[in-house]
């Protein structure tokens, strides 16, 4: 019971700050944030973006070696190639970032000129 209210009350400063920082409506389009994405934290939807960006980047760093160390030495890529292979990762990853293509995008695309099937496992 304890941690039940505890959690109320963290709750309840959070939804306090949202309130003094931007106002009823900034409370009602975080309660709209977290309907939406099922998160519930002890973060505003501002600190969240901010740790959540540098969880990306660092997922994307420790992906961008792990396949450039394939392409070097599987598949014989000099430097060359794999900057380019980096440069063009980035673009993409820009692109969705930019909400200008989705990953399902990918996928199907993949799914449509290669016949490979991939899939996103989900955490719900």
């Amino acid at each position: 019971m304890n941690d039940y209210m505890a959690g109320r009350q963290d709750g309840l400063q959070l939804a306090l700050t949202i309130v003094e920082k931007n106002g009823v409506d900034g409370l009602r389009d975080e309660i709209e944030f977290r309907n939406a994405t099922k998160i519930h934290t002890l973060l505003d939807r501002k600190s969240l973006e901010i740790a959540t960006r540098k969880i990306k980047e660092m997922t994307m760093d420790t992906f961008t070696i792990l396949c450039v160390a394939t392409l070097r030495d599987e598949f014989d890529f000099g430097t060359k190639r794999c900057q380019r292979f980096i440069d063009r990762m980035n673009l993409k990853a820009e692109c969705l970032m930019d909400d200008i293509v989705g990953w399902q995008d990918f996928i199907d695309n993949i799914d449509e000129e290669m016949g490979i099937k991939l899939r996103i496992r989900r955490n719900d």
